[in-house]
């Protein structure tokens, strides 16, 4: 199966027929107002054409508008309503959520790191949409973190691109290559952007605007697909994907401070995310023994974001700020990832109990997930869902081995780095 992505631009007219769309099996139509996604509408057109007349009635079916007018759609009121005239020269500003108290006029240095492993194809497409960023009134500087020096590979990519700082850093792990970025970053805003990752001309303006209100310590944005070519990036869509939705939200001690454990999963990932970088002098950096390349493989992104909610600091996710991702385009690599996703849920939720003495993990790692999965089978068996049971298989196992691979890695980091030196604790901060 496969699907072609395209953005609707629901200011201006709609095309008089998705191009190619008798190529694909399927149409996902971005809906988008002022470049800001709203939405998406999933058309099975079945290698048929989509014309502009069921484009328009599916989009109007699916996300519930109504028509305004010939070709356009009614849109959220913070759309409709006029922009205030302190936000002219911001309007970005002006779409946070009213909860926000943004101060107008502040400036940022966010400085960008992109981190990377032998590949050179998607670092490229990366660096040369970064460097056509719009950044308005802020600065930013780009840095490349090679997790495999040894390889030769990313430096003369890096040497490609004017002023983007290379940094190498041999101990492999995406946690180790992210400390080493943020040490070597001179923002006050440091952003992680996966090196798979195609940014878009207004996110850096978007990913810093929640940043005006000086509360919010951390910026998830949207991720998209890039492509849905192969059965394993559909699939993976299926999963979950990447994204968080299309309506923004504020994370804060009410999210936090539940009888459940927290689900700081739902802010988004290291794809694509922001964080001030005075907070985490106060919450650590990114644990050394979670993460991609180390035996847990998953876990440091929402165990940062676990850390600056428990502080009682404000997240806050923006749609507006999305990325396109290049997700896996092989099943095998696609079954990678998910045991590896599984393996960091539990060493996540294994790090907040030793670490913090979360006592809520118990119940999730003993009565939640078992019991989810449990369902799940059964919604399977009954036809009821349709997710390949080998690759539900391949979660099981990752979370069956999620507490191996976490005590196998903290071995490993006191036998290459000594004890007590993963750069969670706040004294061992050193930027």
């Amino acid at each position: 199966m496969s699907t072609k992505i395209v953005t609707v631009e629901l200011s201006k007219p709609l095309p008089n027929t998705i191009e190619g769309a008798e190529n694909y099996d399927s149409v996902w139509a971005i809906a988008m107002r002022e470049g800001v996604p709203l939405g998406v509408t999933v058309i099975d057109n079945g290698h048929m054409p989509v014309s502009q007349e069921f484009l328009r009635s599916e989009i109007v079916r699916q996300m519930n508008w109504t028509l305004t007018s010939g070709k356009d759609f009614r849109d959220k009121a913070q759309f409709e309503k006029p922009l205030p005239p302190e936000f002219a020269e911001e309007p970005e500003l002006a779409r946070l959520l009213p909860t926000m108290k943004p101060i107008v006029g502040q400036t940022h240095f966010l400085s960008i790191i992109v981190c990377t492993y032998d590949r050179p194809d998607d670092l490229r497409r990366c660096l040369q949409n970064l460097i056509k960023l719009e950044a308005g009134k802020h600065r930013f500087e780009l840095i490349v973190v090679d997790n495999h020096p040894s390889s030769g590979k990313i430096a003369p990519i890096v040497k490609e691109f004017t002023g983007v700082r290379y940094e190498p850093e041999p101990r492999q792990g995406v946690s180790y290559a992210r400390n080493k970025g943020l040490r070597a970053s001179r923002g006050d805003i440091v952003a992680v952007v996966d090196d798979d990752v195609v940014v878009t001309s207004g996110w850096l303006r978007r990913i810093l605007a929640p940043f005006s209100d000086e509360r919010v310590m951390c910026v998830s944005g949207l991720v998209l697909p890039l492509e849905l070519e192969s059965d394993s990036q559909e699939m993976f869509e299926k999963y979950g994907g990447l994204g968080r939705g299309y309506v923004p939200r504020v994370f804060g001690s009410e999210f936090f401070n539940t009888k459940h454990v927290v689900q700081s999963w739902e802010l988004g990932g290291t794809a694509n995310v922001a964080i001030r970088k005075s907070v985490i002098r106060e919450t650590g950096m990114f644990d050394e023994t979670l993460g991609t390349g180390s035996p847990t493989g998953e876990g440091e992104a929402i165990y940062m974001f676990y850390r600056i909610l428990k502080l009682g600091h404000l997240c806050y996710y923006e749609p507006a700020a999305y990325v396109w991702h290049k997700h896996r385009n092989s099943m095998k690599a696609l079954r990678k990832q998910l045991y590896g996703y599984l393996k960091g849920q539990v060493s996540y939720q294994l790090r907040c109990l030793i670490s913090d003495r979360d006592k809520r993990v118990y119940h999730k790692l003993f009565y939640d997930l078992p019991l989810w999965y449990a369902k799940r089978i059964y919604r399977i068996l009954r036809g009821r869902e349709k997710y390949p049971m080998q690759l539900v298989m391949v979660e099981m196992a990752g979370l069956a081995m999620g507490a191996p691979a976490f005590i196998k890695s903290n071995r490993m980091h006191r036998e290459l780095n000594g004890a007590g030196t993963n750069p969670i604790r706040p004294e061992l901060v050193d930027i």
